[in-house]
């Protein structure tokens, strides 16, 4: 605690961390003026003039009076912002304070944006983390009282895309930072047609309409595509709604809904269906999604490949260490199917939000952007919104880019990344390495999570919307790889990065007798040495 000399003047004193040493650092208020160890100093050598800006009408209280004027280092900005944070919880929300957050977003961001030591494994990363989840608590608690000002500074965008580059996926439509449809505006992409070939079973087919992509979506036919893969298709003009049906499964589509049901589950459309030329066009994604198969895409020849679901295939599950599983043998590390079965109402009811309007957070224009080929300039000392977003796309989605994902697919994977991501938000890491299973993270009281629960979560998430997962282990460490286009990425930070095929990481596994595989693929082959 601080000493008191006196109702009018008060020293403040913190301990900071500066290139692996501590240092002492020293602030005086004397009548509602902060001034600074160095600034004394200066006036004491004849140096600087004996003049002090008086801190704008704010209280002279502890938190709001330790913010510091001069920045020496990372941990003297984190310092700065949970003190900054503490002085608006204590006294409520003002002009001023806000400012003083919005100081210390603006230069931490840019340390993060020069990729220092915030962005590395250092000792500040947690702490970082931290100081910014308790800066957005004050925002969604405040963003009714300071809303003009909110959008007018830009702190919560800040707050943000920070967030977005820890990997820490912040819930940002808590606060409103504009009037409300802004989280259903129009994904700027072009609205160029290119036409589509399309494989079913090896067959090339020739539709009346064909298939495009459009806005960056892939849009086949649906009745031609599901009269192929033998579903019955029905139109009823009064509602403009098409009704699949294929043996037990039942699939409603209505034009201009992002929402299709299939057996009464609602099911998100990365598009909205739409009638072309007289005919129904829905994503080729939910082609899979609803009746079962597999969909490839080849960027480079404009080429989508449907594989129809095998019978034998269909709804199949098994019984893996006692516990009855849904998708490969995987039991997400569940000692008993009690578990098991949390975990999989946990996972199914979070995807039945799924939700593309989100891709890209703060960036989402920017990274629309780079899905459709623009690229950030190089140059770091260009801090400009655009030249951030698609340096922050270049890190997340880059590779997925340089592998030809399709921009469909990519918008596809990141969102569900997201749902994972979520899943875990504030979940404590108690550093023991008890946590094993994705029920530790999601459904133990007290929750708490490590690497090898945060993969399971994320594995569970990706085999519940039909992806190949696995679970890849190192000496001290666990991580996912989820399967796209043949290839496995593992997911850091909100980054895919781009491990190889199955083939490659049988041929690291040989060269790095460390490594190995602690879950197998949900399905396929089993990956070894």
């Amino acid at each position: 605690m601080p000493p008191y000399v006196n109702e009018d003047t008060k020293i403040y004193s913190s301990t900071v961390y500066t290139k692996g040493s501590s240092k002492r650092t020293f602030s005086f208020v004397i009548k509602g003026m902060i001034i600074s160890a160095a600034f004394l100093a200066g006036i004491a050598s004849g140096g600087i003039s004996a003049l002090a800006a008086p801190t704008p009408s704010i209280p002279p209280t502890i938190a709001a009076q330790q913010v510091q004027v001069n920045f020496e280092d990372e941990a003297t900005l984190i310092a700065n912002l949970n003190m900054a944070v503490k002085a608006i919880k204590e006294e409520g929300w003002t002009i001023e304070r806000l400012t003083k957050i919005m100081d210390q977003l603006t230069l931490i961001e840019d340390r993060l944006f020069e990729g220092n030591i915030f962005k590395g494994k250092g000792k500040l990363r947690s702490p970082l983390k931290t100081a910014l989840a308790e800066t957005e608590k004050v925002f969604t608690a405040h963003g009714a009282d300071g809303l003009s000002t909110l959008r007018e500074n830009d702190a919560p965008e800040r707050l943000y895309r920070m967030q977005e580059m820890l990997g820490m996926k912040s819930n940002r439509n808590n606060v409103n930072l504009a009037p409300v449809g802004q989280k259903n505006e129009v994904k700027i992409a072009s609205t160029v047609k290119d036409e589509v070939t399309v494989y079913i079973d090896g067959v090339k087919q020739n539709f009346p309409q064909s298939a495009i992509v459009k806005n960056g979506n892939t849009l086949v036919p649906l009745r031609g595509v599901f009269e192929a893969l033998k579903a019955e298709v029905k139109w009823d003009q009064p509602t403009q709604t098409a009704t699949a049906t294929k043996g037990n499964t039942t699939i409603k589509l209505t034009i201009g809904q992002s929402t299709a049901y299939v057996n009464g589950k609602a099911v998100q459309l990365s598009a909205k269906g739409e009638v072309i030329n007289g005919a129904t066009m829905v994503p080729l994604r939910f082609v899979s999604e609803a009746l079962g198969g597999e969909v490839k895409w080849d960027s480079k020849t404009m080429t989508a490949y449907i594989e129809s679901a095998k019978a034998s295939d269909s709804g199949k599950q098994q019984a893996v260490d006692g516990i009855s599983v849904k998708h490969g043998k995987h039991t997400y590390a569940s000692r008993n199917q009690s578990e098991y079965d949390q975990v999989m109402k946990i996972v199914e009811n979070a995807i039945k939000g799924y939700d593309e309007s989100g891709f890209g957070g703060v960036y989402q224009k920017y990274y629309y952007e780079y899905l459709d080929g623009a690229r950030w300039s190089g140059d770091k000392s260009d801090r400009s919104d655009r030249n951030r977003g698609l340096y922050a796309a270049e890190n997340s989605i880059g590779d997925l880019i340089k592998a030809g994902v399709s921009k469909e697919e990519i918008v596809k994977v990141d969102t569900i990344a997201s749902i994972a991501y979520d899943l875990l938000r504030g979940v404590p890491d108690p550093k023991d390495g008890s946590p094993r299973s994705a029920y530790d993270a999601l459904a133990r009281s007290p929750r708490m999570t490590d690497c090898d629960s945060d993969s399971q979560v994320f594995s569970a998430v990706f085999d519940a919307m039909g992806y190949n997962t696995m679970i890849g282990s190192s000496p001290n460490h666990a991580q996912v790889y989820v399967e796209i286009d043949g290839n496995w990425y593992s997911i850091i930070s909100g980054s895919f990065s781009n491990a190889g095929t199955s083939t490659d990481i049988s041929k690291f596994l040989k060269e790095n007798p460390d490594r190995g595989i602690h879950t197998q693929p949900t399905f396929g082959a089993v990956i070894s040495r």
